[in-house]
């Protein structure tokens, strides 16, 4: 069976819900475009907006620490830069511009009364030219494949969702987890040539339901029971730029 690409999605913003997308246009040694541009800055961060730069994920709102995120759901323009959000089905915000300051103002505002204590009194969305907030700083792109959370999800006798991977892309039609032995080889996806560069180690965000927030799967106990790690999926670097799409074939060059 040959290896397919089964979906594309991107985090606008780092933390809450993602956006599906049929393409993507790939930039060389850049993360999939808009992804993590924007993420939830607390009290305690050392971000500063007078020189913007890159920070680790402990200096913002994460799923890891922060599980409530996973209950709001953002939906987004076609750029991923207009946010509406909804909790429980009541709406919290509508069509705020986040390239506008007053943009990332409301959505602060909106989220503060939720997560006051967590944001140490503070929360401000962070924006920073050229950046993404995704948890490593190079601009990689995350792969899952679907045969892997499969096999895990047989062996667990619960069903492990990808959303809980945060990933980029969904392969289809590899073996389970045959993307471990992929570190140093590359591979063609659509227009573009991707370089794989390292396994992914996994965090306690993989535990949290992607509807409810709540830690109902002990994920990263399981991956250490039955296959002796805490990884799961591959990062990958953009050699070649190109468009992507879902339904594209993945190949080795």
């Amino acid at each position: 069976m040959s290896i397919h690409l089964a979906g594309i999605q991107r985090f606008p913003v780092k933390g809450l819900s993602p956006q599906p997308l049929d393409s993507a246009q790939l930039g060389q040694d850049a993360p999939l475009p808009g992804d993590r541009r924007f993420a939830l800055a607390h009290g305690a961060s050392a971000f500063d907006a007078a020189q913007p730069a890159w920070q680790k994920k402990a200096h913002f709102l994460n799923g890891a620490r922060n599980p409530a995120l996973a209950k709001l759901k953002a939906s987004y323009d076609e750029s991923g830069t207009r946010i509406s959000l909804a909790s429980n089905g009541a709406s919290l915000l509508e069509d705020a511009d986040l390239l506008k300051p007053e943009g990332r103002a409301a959505l602060a505002d909106a989220l503060l009364p939720l997560f006051e204590r967590e944001a140490r009194g503070k929360l401000m969305v962070a924006v920073a030219p050229g950046v993404s907030f995704a948890d490593v700083q190079p601009g990689y792109l995350s792969i899952q494949n679907r045969a892997s959370l499969d096999d895990f999800s047989d062996k667990l006798g619960q069903y492990v969702d990808a959303r809980r991977m945060r990933g980029n892309l969904l392969l289809e039609g590899a073996p389970a987890w045959d993307e471990m032995h992929w570190p140093g080889r590359r591979f063609r996806l659509g227009g573009a040539e991707l370089d794989v560069v390292e396994i992914i180690g996994r965090c306690a965000n993989t535990t949290l339901n992607p509807d409810s927030g709540e830690r109902d799967i002990e994920t990263l106990d399981g991956l250490q029971r039955f296959y002796g790690h805490t990884d799961c999926g591959v990062y990958a670097r953009v050699t070649k730029p190109g468009r992507i799409m879902v339904g594209d074939s993945l190949t080795e060059i």
